[in-house]
């Protein structure tokens, strides 16, 4: 089956980027960068997720691309702070919305035939909306990122995995990784990259590898690498495997191309982004709206 539309759930963010001396404010999560990837592709896209009142004009660019947002009130947004350097990055998350709730993922489970799980914590959907998730649509791909790392009490964000990661990935067709990521969950798992597909069933597990490029390992064991483009300048490296993975899995399964060709594509528009052509800072930046005599 060819999917038509997707729904891509997780936190909507405010990032604070530091990098070089230079500090700068932008709307960002998977559902952003990923979002706006798989609407511009034409497909029909949704986001799932939770913003606090006062920051939900900041996200109207969603809609103005043309994405359905399904957002949920929270007291809190997500903030992340990068503190970038190069391909190098430090992360805290002084902030997180509520949990996504199963009724907000109900809302979309019945209309769409492809979920993109982009949560950034643990915590970022309810346990039990991320039960539904298997079954409940012919296509589930999977950001790993968000089950692979955890919140200390000061917001540091460490590597750590998550004890719902099994259930997930039990939902999970294709799955994206980091190579930190996937040694920390290999470690935890006791478990090689061959025996990590076949436990969980997993048609295509996307490894990036940032400046090296990466690879893609097959449920039947055959890999195929793909290399980095080369950039003019590296504006900012936030948000590029969340640009990669979607424009990986557009091609993939919406255009049913082969996974090289895919790879290829996906990683010439992740060039564009790093450069800072393609979601723009500007694009991104955060907007300051008084709420206090206006319905949202």
């Amino acid at each position: 089956m060819i999917p038509s539309s997707v729904a891509v759930i997780g936190s909507a963010t405010i990032d604070t980027i530091i990098e070089g001396g230079i500090r700068f404010r932008q709307i960002g999560g998977v559902v952003t960068y990923a979002g706006i990837t798989f609407r511009r592709h034409g497909t029909d896209t949704f986001v799932v997720t939770n913003v606090a009142r006062d920051d939900a004009a900041s996200f109207d660019l969603l809609r103005r691309e043309g994405i359905r947002v399904i957002a949920g009130d929270s007291d809190e947004t997500t903030h992340f702070v990068n503190y970038v350097d190069g391909f190098s990055r430090r992360q805290e998350m002084p902030r997180c919305a509520r949990p996504i709730a199963p009724e907000q993922l109900c809302a979309v489970l019945g209309v769409v035939d492809h979920v993109h799980v982009g949560a950034l914590h643990p915590r970022d959907i309810s346990p039990a909306g991320l039960l539904l998730l298997r079954g409940a649509t012919p296509v589930v791909s999977v950001d790993i990122q968000g089950f692979a790392r955890f919140r200390e009490e000061d917001g540091a964000i460490v590597p750590r995995v998550a004890e719902i990661l099994p259930a997930v990935l039990s939902a999970a067709h294709f799955v994206k990784v980091d190579e930190a990521e996937l040694k920390t969950i290999l470690q935890a798992c006791a478990l090689s990259l061959s025996a990590f597909t076949d436990v969980f069933a997993i048609d295509e597990v996307v490894v990036t590898q940032g400046r090296r490029g990466g690879f893609v390992r097959t449920s039947s064991g055959v890999e195929y690498r793909y290399g980095a483009k080369p950039v003019d300048r590296v504006h900012s490296t936030v948000g590029a495997g969340d640009v990669f993975f979607a424009d990986y899995l557009v091609h993939r399964l919406y255009d049913r191309m082969g996974i090289g060709a895919s790879c290829e594509a996906a990683a010439a528009l992740v060039a564009r982004q790093i450069e800072g052509r393609y979601l723009t800072s500007e694009m991104l930046a955060v907007k300051h709206v008084d709420f206090s005599h206006q319905e949202c």
